[in-house]
């Protein structure tokens, strides 16, 4: 790898993500795309990937279409109130097709009618909520390795998950009787000024019990007195949980990203559902 590529890999403007088989491009100049596009995909081709996505401004998006990439979505406000518009590529026609596009859509559907229907939700007696701190890394770990199969990330880790704990990501999580029931995070980029609302894991003994919606309330709270006013969930789109969640309180649909990353099962869509807790730029 050269040293410019390196040193974008250093600064996180690109993501040589070998888990998902995917190349992300967050920062880039807009008068060198011709030249990015075919460093992405040779550098896609050296890792085995099949899908690279580039985090777009809106001046570039039919630039990068010119060259076969498709807007999936939109992250509203990611850079700092500037919305990130999805474009992705394929480097397989097997990588390209959902698996379910009927389910994702049937779910979706149903999510959508129960849009901004999020009555303010307390936790059930007997539970309780604080922010999570290095200490319970190890049960945590356990907490996301029950709860999926396979995930994005390495969330069965503990050293792991204090690495992002470290790096600016906060864990909220809900326990009964001194255990962890449920837990959510928010990966927070203080660069970009946004945080993406992910890791929700609820143990399955506590299921159905409504911890979630309290638990993201104490997060977006948390991010706002961080000073950070623009979140987004990427959710499993073939799976109702999570859209419900999210619909109900008060995210916006923006997209669906195709096979985009291994979770539970194999590769998934995940629909893009995005939260302004202050004006966007555009």
């Amino acid at each position: 790898m050269n040293n410019e590529i390196q040193d974008m890999v250093n600064n996180g403007d690109l993501v040589l993500d070998h888990q998902n088989r995917r190349v992300k491009l967050h920062v880039y100049d807009p008068q060198q795309i011709d030249e990015l596009d075919a460093m992405l995909r040779q550098q896609a081709a050296k890792m085995d990937a099949t899908k690279v996505i580039v985090y777009a401004k809106r001046a570039d998006v039919e630039k990068w279409q010119a060259l076969g990439y498709r807007l999936e979505g939109t992250i509203e406000g990611f850079f700092h109130g500037e919305h990130a518009h999805m474009l992705t590529c394929y480097l397989s026609a097997e990588r390209a097709n959902s698996a379910a596009p009927e389910l994702a859509d049937e779910y979706l559907a149903l999510s959508l009618s129960k849009a901004g229907n999020g009555e303010k939700k307390e936790l059930p007696a007997a539970y309780s909520m604080r922010e999570a701190t290095e200490a319970d890394a190890e049960e945590l770990a356990s907490l996301y390795k029950l709860v999926f199969a396979t995930y994005p990330t390495p969330m069965d880790d503990p050293h792991y998950i204090r690495k992002t704990m470290k790096e600016g990501t906060r864990y909220v999580v809900v326990e009964h009787e001194g255990k962890i029931a449920c837990a959510a995070s928010a990966e927070v980029s203080e660069r970009f000024g946004s945080a993406e609302m992910t890791d929700c894991a609820t143990h399955p003994e506590h299921a159905g019990k409504g911890l979630l919606q309290p638990l993201f309330v104490e997060l977006e709270q948390m991010m706002e007195q961080q000073g950070i006013y623009y979140l987004y969930t990427l959710t499993r789109a073939q799976s109702a949980g999570m859209n419900v969640t999210a619909a109900k309180m008060g995210y916006q649909y923006r997209g669906r990203l195709i096979n985009n990353c291994t979770i539970f099962s194999g590769f998934e869509d995940m629909n893009i559902w995005v939260k302004a807790l202050r004006p966007t730029k555009e």
